[in-house]
């Protein structure tokens, strides 16, 4: 009987941390994010060799604010940035400057889609690929062999 109560009693002491957690929150990361869907486009090529690739975006006006989402077989991705050890969805506000970060799960992957992909995409400062945040919609980003 004894066993019991005890249990119940962790039980009621669980339910109202969850309550007090909900209610109080769990450590506000004080930065308002957009929601940032996108396409890459590969011009002269098949988009399912970036699948597992990375967009990764970088603030212009602050490069150390980053987001970052897995490009998909169909060349989708969605943004999340990470803030105080949360991840958050989307991105802050502002203009953004973007580049393609290759996979490293598989080598065989990482090569073709190296040959995909012509390596100015690869760095900020020469991939010609920005955006606004928030968005009008879905995010383009044209990428090329060439």
């Amino acid at each position: 009987m004894l066993a019991s109560r005890r249990s119940g009693g962790a039980g009621v002491a669980a339910v109202v941390a969850v309550v007090l957690l909900g209610v109080l929150g769990c450590g506000d990361p004080g930065l308002k994010t957009y929601p940032v869907r996108g396409n890459v486009e590969l011009a002269d090529g098949d988009v399912k060799v970036l699948a597992g690739s990375h967009v990764e975006a970088a603030l212009v006006r602050d490069n150390t604010t980053r987001a970052s989402g897995e490009i998909q077989p169909d060349g989708t991705f969605a943004l999340q940035t990470q803030h105080q050890g949360v991840l958050l969805k989307g991105a802050p506000e502002g203009q953004y400057e973007a580049r393609i970060i290759l996979t490293d799960d598989d080598r065989k992957a990482r090569k073709q889609a190296a040959q995909a992909v012509h390596a100015r995409f690869l760095r900020f400062n020469t991939s010609g690929l920005t955006f606004q945040v928030p968005t009008n919609g879905d995010v383009t980003l044209k990428v090329s062999r060439r």
